[in-house]
């Protein structure tokens, strides 16, 4: 133990140390001792871990250990040992950590391995580990079994993310901990080069293939050897110890392993990609004959087979039982595609069949529309939740609503082989009932021949019968297979008031508008009356509930009274109608928006995909919480995903542009925005963001300007405060306090940013040298900022700009307490997206008042994150001007684009 770090351990058990009780010592390595302890402020079981004297013996230590503490602190993810706090006890730093009651992976590794299904379990959520921390820019550098504890519950928990890098150039020793280390080094780690998130991969493999084989994969009596095996050797193959390891498995394990960091995988994300699709193939395989291993196999446990140490005699036997088994595979698998059943040869499993319902046309009066666009909308809907049959969203669908396009161009648009098309009209019977005439037709895109078609008329209250019966009949002609379910669900038919359903179509259109808070308004009150007049109505429910949630979202009216609302709504339709996706996709955007509820939000998704597995929206929800969980990757794998499905809807295009921009792909971002901007060409926030990529990319103002000005969707009133912004950027001071008098409201707002007109000025008037001018809007937006507070008091946007008002004024501890009350109120922990605006508006503060080096390390963290910031931005945004000739400003702006 270490000599005046704890000077006895009957001491410490039992002792407290600040509001902690320590009940035992759990374990002691190189990093330090760490004790199981009650927290008796909160009732909660937590575990301290003191470090050795000498990692904190200077004042620079201390700082160092504070700051990696904290990085490694935002880090909130289920499979990351949390940690709560760190402190300071009589000299002595330790820090307060979850409790992790389980065993390590090294023990649970231990002799022979663990088995492949429970090691590519493992490995999975390892990785999910390492991709969150990487994406936050933080290196965990001492990936080791050791550091990697499972729970009771089979969850992996990663370990001291943090510590290593304090370890400094600690001497190497050849005790057993340290030479542990070792045998997990990266090659480029040994030789003292840059280490990045592709060491912590390496060592990630070394652990796989430990979990695999229950040896380490490289070898040496002592460190000199093991070195050189790490740099020149290979590991022992596999298949040496696993004789029936899939490729795909050996693939992961040798690009994980390889010993240049560029031919390696260059994410902890990519790998996980590969280790979740072989999760998915090894349970499907697994599931064969699971009934009966798992109930007369007593290592069923232990993976894929049983596998177990054994005799020769076994090995052989079980290969004999294998090949058997392949045999009787072969022959059903055989029988299924040649026998009488199976209709003649196959080469393989039928090429999904792609459908497009494209707009039906309303041949009746304008106003009826909406009606044509609901049933419409309703058959996509029901045709979309077969799992035979690919169908482009109806975003993309509507695009050729009243379109001149042959269907061979539509078809080749969008990779469809079918399009189902038709008519709608209304008419009145000689006795005054209203009934309404539907003529759809399913075609065949190659030859334009007619595939099936019938005509259909029904009163109003008949329409869901009829809409119903189109969705069963176009299944019937594509010859789709259907499983039990999901005949159930096409043929279900859920009536409904007449009137009430008028409304909800109207409301609809109103809904899916745009962004508009009247459209909302107006959508809000057709729900609620069309529920009035239908209380069963489960849809309108899920829409009313979704458009509550958004009303939150976009700041129109952020109250406990609205998310409440969105809850009920939501709550009732699942209630109404378990069967339908629409209620669970309301309640994930309830725990998304509302609450910042990731993983609900989630289940929710997961339960409407499951219902309605070719929705691109639910799939798009699926992308956005991703994306503000900091998990980009994945973010934008969903957002493709979305696309494809929906390859022509211009807020799912943006949205992927969206986060190309923020991972800094920026050529990538421009070609979706301009995607968007070619299919919603009056749409002006694609061109906005495609400026500002263009900005981020080069930093060229010029260019930026003119996709803007002279743009018809981009009005001078609108993006007055963009176009100001981009006079700054040309230290053009002068017209851009005119392009703000362009501005059509005093404040620009979204859901990143709160920045009234007064507080641009007061920045313009200080680059211009009138301090009287600076002072006095500086002060005017102070004012107003705090009579905004005063009403919405937890405004994390007002407040980092309420900061921002102070350190113009001079007055460095409001400044400094708004500004980090607002990063507390959302840090990037908990939103990565909105959270890094704030955390940049900090950095403003800090530059302001002076703390040049508060702001650097907020900058570099923004730089090695995805978000807003660019080193080509850094370079002409005055707001920087202070940190110019700081060295370590101009290493930021001076990094290249293949570094962003």
């Amino acid at each position: 133990m270490e000599e005046g770090l704890i000077q006895n351990e009957s001491t410490m058990v039992g002792a407290t140390i600040g509001q902690y009780r320590i009940l035992r010592k759990l374990g002691e390595g190189g990093m330090g001792v760490v004790y199981k302890a009650e927290d008796t402020n909160l009732d909660r079981v937590v575990a301290l871990k003191f470090l050795p004297e000498k990692l904190t013996a200077t004042e620079e230590d201390q700082a160092r250990f504070v700051q990696e503490a904290k990085a490694a602190a935002t880090l909130n993810h289920p499979n990351v040992c949390t940690i709560h706090d760190i402190k300071e006890q009589e000299g002595r730093h330790f820090i307060v950590m979850e409790y992790v009651e389980g065993t390590t992976l090294r023990a649970r590794a231990s002799g022979s391995g663990i088995g492949v299904r429970e090691a590519v379990d493992f490995a999975v959520q390892i990785a999910e580990a390492l991709q969150e921390a990487h994406g936050r820019g933080i290196v965990h550098r001492d990936i080791k079994s050791e550091n990697i504890m499972i729970n009771t519950r089979g969850q992996v928990k990663v370990m001291d993310f943090g510590l290593a890098k304090l370890r400094g150039s600690m001497r190497l020793t050849k005790s057993s901990s340290t030479i542990g280390t070792l045998g997990y080094m990266a090659p480029e780690q040994i030789q003292g080069e840059q280490v990045d998130a592709r060491s912590d991969v390496f060592s990630f493999g070394v652990v796989l293939y430990e979990m695999l084989t229950g040896r380490m994969p490289f070898r040496g009596e002592h460190d000199a050897a093991m070195m050189y095996s790490i740099l020149n050797e290979e590991p022992e193959p596999l298949q040496n110890h696993l004789p029936d390891a899939s490729p795909e498995l050996m693939h992961i394990l040798s690009r994980a392993l390889e010993k240049d960091p560029s031919e390696r995988y260059q994410s902890a994300g990519d790998m996980a990609i590969d280790l979740r699709r072989l999760k998915k193939d090894t349970g499907r395989v697994s599931r064969v004959g699971a009934s009966r291993v798992s109930q007369e196999s007593p290592a069923a446990g232990r993976g894929e087979a049983g596998r177990h140490p054994g005799s020769r005699a076994d090995l052989r036997r079980n290969i004999l039982i294998g090949a058997a088994l392949m045999v009787v595979v072969a022959v059903v698998g055989w029988m299924l595609l040649f026998g009488p059943s199976a209709g003649g040869p196959s080469t393989g499993a039928p090429e999904r069949k792609m459908l497009v319902v494209l707009p039906f046309q309303n041949l009746g009066d304008s106003e009826m529309d909406y009606f044509a666009d609901g049933i419409t909308e309703e058959i996509t809907s029901r045709l979309a939740g077969l799992s035979g049959l690919g169908v482009i969203g109806r975003s993309s669908a509507i695009q050729y609503k009243n379109t001149s396009k042959s269907l061979k161009d539509i078809g080749e648009e969008l990779g469809v082989t079918y399009v189902l098309e038709g008519t709608v009209r209304w008419e009145r019977s000689p006795d005054g009932e209203r009934r309404v005439r539907v003529n759809p037709q399913l075609i065949k895109v190659e030859d334009a021949t007619q595939v099936w078609a019938q005509p259909y008329e029904a009163v109003l209250s008949g329409v869901f019968e009829l809409q119903s019966e189109i969705a069963s009949k176009v299944a019937r002609a594509l010859d789709v297979t259907l499983l039990a379910s999901e005949q159930q669900e096409l043929e279900d038919v859920r009536k409904r008031n007449p009137e009430a359903y008028d409304l909800y179509l109207r409301a609809n259109t109103y809904s899916d508008r745009g962004y508009a808070r009247e459209d909302w308004a107006i959508a809000q009150d057709l729900y609620a009356r069309a529920i009035g007049l239908d209380p069963t109505f489960a849809q309108a429910y899920a829409r009313a509930a979704r458009l509550h949630s958004d009303m939150y979202w976009f700041h129109y009216d952020r109250t406990e009274e609205r998310l409440e609302l969105a809850r009920r709504a939501a709550q009732r339709a699942i209630e109404l109608d378990p069967a339908h996706p629409d209620g669970y996709e309301a309640m994930g955007w309830y725990y998304y928006h509302g609450l910042l509820e990731y993983e609900p939000a989630l289940e929710q998704f997961d339960e409407a995909l499951r219902r309605r597995p070719q929705s691109a929206q639910v799939i798009y929800g699926i992308a956005a919480v991703r994306r503000r969980q900091g998990k980009f990757q994945e973010a934008l794998e969903s957002f493709e995903k979305a696309c494809d499905i929906d390859p022509r809807d211009p807020t799912l295009l943006f949205n992927t542009g969206e986060t190309h921009f923020l991972m800094r792909h920026f050529d990538d971002a421009v070609r979706y925005f301009d995607r968007a901007i070619i299919l919603s060409p009056d749409w002006g926030l694609s061109y906005g963001y495609k400026a500002e990529a263009v900005l981020r990319r080069d930093g060229d103002v010029a260019a930026a300007r003119g996709i803007v000005v002279g743009t018809s969707a981009v009005s001078e009133v609108r993006f007055a405060f963009s176009l100001a912004t981009f006079d700054m950027y040309e230290r053009r001071y002068e017209n851009a306090l005119q392009s703000l008098e362009k501005a059509s409201h005093p404040t620009s707002e979204s859901q990143f940013y709160y920045t009234p007109s007064h507080l641009v000025r007061a920045m313009v008037y200080g680059k211009m040298g009138n301090g009287r001018m600076e002072r006095l809007y500086y002060d005017s937006a102070r004012i107003s900022l705090e009579a905004d507070l005063a009403r919405h008091p937890d405004d994390p946007r007002m407040l980092v700009s309420l900061g921002i008002a102070h350190a113009g004024l001079g007055q460095k501890e409001e400044a400094i307490r708004y500004g980090e009350r607002a990063v507390a109120l959302l840090p990037m922990s908990r939103e990565a997206y909105r959270g890094a605006y704030l955390v940049e508006g900090l950095a403003r503060i800090h530059t302001m008042i002076g703390n040049h080096e508060a702001a650097l390390e907020r900058l570099e963290m923004l730089l090695s994150v995805p978000s807003q910031l660019s080193p080509a931005l850094l370079r002409i945004d005055p707001a920087w001007d202070e940190l110019r000739e700081n060295a370590r400003f101009k290493v930021l702006a001076r990094r290249s684009r293949s570094r962003q």
